[in-house]
């Protein structure tokens, strides 16, 4: 049902466009590992610069402009912020 004949992966036409995927596309590109990226153990992702993200590659990705609509997004999709002490300390996972 979920794969062709062949083993390949049947894609939704609109599964490139919703929120965890384009989540997943920002945090893979090199070019943004200094403003937002994911933590070494891969599991989480971590927002390094908040103001350059606002102004220059959220727009990118999303209408959102505001910090706190992009944080409701991430709670909608199951997304929990970690608040303990440590280098992961207000990442997202």
């Amino acid at each position: 049902r979920y794969t062709e004949q062949g083993g390949e992966l049947i894609k939704h036409k609109k599964s490139d466009a919703n929120f965890p995927a384009k989540l997943h596309q920002m945090l893979s590109n090199p070019e943004h590992s200094s403003v937002i990226t994911w933590m070494p153990h891969g599991r989480a992702f971590k927002i390094i610069d908040k103001d350059i993200l606002f102004t220059q590659v959220i727009p990118q990705y999303y209408v959102c402009k505001k910090y706190e609509s992009f944080t409701r997004q991430l709670n909608g999709w199951g997304f929990k912020r970690l608040y303990q002490s440590g280098p992961g300390k207000f990442a997202f996972v």
